[in-house]
């Protein structure tokens, strides 16, 4: 696309179709709302690709490792990453609302509420059990993210086992050819990411009108402050001291990221984008990139941990009862352990905010009336989950540069 004789980078026409879907979306909210098919289409063009682009990306990542021992170092260090983080997270969104006591000012005269739905009641084994499939065709077919993720795993090292070098290679070539398929596939979906966020973006305003700035002002302010901080400060120190890069490239180079994002609410349909980012911001290889990233949307829920210790705090604050220090630390562990549980259920993000919530003793009434407005909320989580996913692929990028330079 071209202006005044001069290209309009992708990134700056995702963002002009956001502003303009948001402006639009208030000023003829009927017309648009109709209209939001259009942007369904295309996320729907987005999703379809998800399955076959985590089963190759995960796949070729894997047997692009140097051995099993490489491989096996970028898992523990990605994996130590995303659980400190997430800890981290949790007390950020404490923390912020604590000191904030956004619940001191909240008014929920005439807000609806939303009923939530889905069980939530999930036992350790069962967890670990559903990680696992019996059909990994069903599996693809039903579109299980998490189970994908195990079968690509599996396969990528069994690849790397196998003892015939022909074969190996064989293997090697016929998946490398896939995946150069799949993310040409990408690219073509992705022409269209102007047009999709247009219509997602005005169907969103068109909704829920100004609410985004009233009747959840008050919650909604703390948490982008919160999920603000932690990336400036948690993700920002860790890339600065690490890598030494300044947490503010870090957020204007990751724009085509956040912007997407914001927009599409869903991690997994950002891969590609984070992807792309990782390799032309920051140089990663993609052989790093194919593999953490992609663990990352299933792993790392760093903005949905910083929900729900805003929300707790938040309807503490509402009713009159204080959190204590044990209570906190509590909520840090139970976050840390459900953010990673129940991928399955159906409106899992609200559902499991409704457990935690339930389970301190807290009227979950509010997390319905929440619920009617999760949307504003799930473009924060998304977006503070990706971006994490980015700084933890960046990091380890870095951390094997310098290990192979010391060799």
């Amino acid at each position: 696309m071209e202006l005044f004789g001069k290209k309009i980078s992708l990134t700056t026409q995702i963002f002009i179709a956001m502003i303009l879907g948001a402006i639009l979306g208030l000023m003829f909210g009927p017309t648009m709302k109709a209209l939001g098919f259009i942007g369904t289409i295309w996320l729907n063009c987005v999703k379809m690709i998800v399955v076959p682009m985590v089963l190759v990306t995960i796949i070729t990542g894997i047997i692009s490792q140097k051995n099993l021992s490489s491989l096996g170092r970028i898992a523990f260090r990605i994996i130590a990453y995303y659980i400190l983080t997430t800890l981290v997270a949790t007390v950020v969104g404490l923390v912020v609302t604590g000191v904030l006591r956004p619940g001191d000012f909240a008014n929920f005269t005439g807000l609806a509420s939303k009923k939530v739905v889905g069980s939530a009641s999930i036992t350790v084994a069962q967890f670990f059990t559903s990680m696992f499939t019996t059909n990994m065709f069903q599996t693809f077919a039903k579109g299980n993210i998490v189970q994908t993720l195990i079968i690509a795993v599996m396969t990528g090292i069994a690849i790397m086992k196998v003892a015939n070098e022909e074969h190996k290679e064989t293997l090697k070539k016929m998946f490398n050819a896939i995946n150069a398929m799949v993310f040409s596939l990408i690219g073509m979906v992705m022409k269209a990411s102007p047009i999709g966020v247009f219509f997602l973006m005005a169907d969103s305003f068109a909704k829920y009108g100004a609410s985004i700035f009233t009747s959840m002002a008050s919650l909604a302010g703390v948490y982008y402050l919160a999920c603000l901080l932690h990336v400036l400060l948690v993700y920002g120190g860790v890339l600065w001291f690490t890598c030494g890069i300044n947490p503010l490239r870090f957020v204007k180079e990751s724009a085509e990221l956040w912007m997407y994002t914001i927009t599409t609410c869903s991690s997994v349909a950002s891969i590609p984008v984070n992807i792309k980012v990782a390799k032309e911001k920051f140089n990663v290889p993609e052989r790093i990139s194919s593999f953490t990233i992609p663990l990352g949307s299933q792993m790392n829920y760093d903005g949905s941990v910083i929900l729900y210790g805003c929300v707790i705090t938040f309807i503490s604050q509402v009713i009159g009862a204080p959190l204590d220090v044990g209570t906190m630390v509590k909520v840090v562990v139970l976050s840390a352990i459900l953010s990673t549980g129940g991928g399955g259920i159906p409106g899992s993000g609200i559902v499991k905010l409704f457990v935690m919530v339930e389970a301190f003793g807290l009227p979950t009434e509010i997390v319905g009336i929440i619920a009617a407005f999760y949307h504003i909320f799930d473009m924060g989580t998304t977006t503070n989950n990706c971006l994490g996913d980015l700084a933890g692929t960046i990091f380890v990028s870095r951390m094997e540069e310098k290990q192979e330079q010391a060799a």
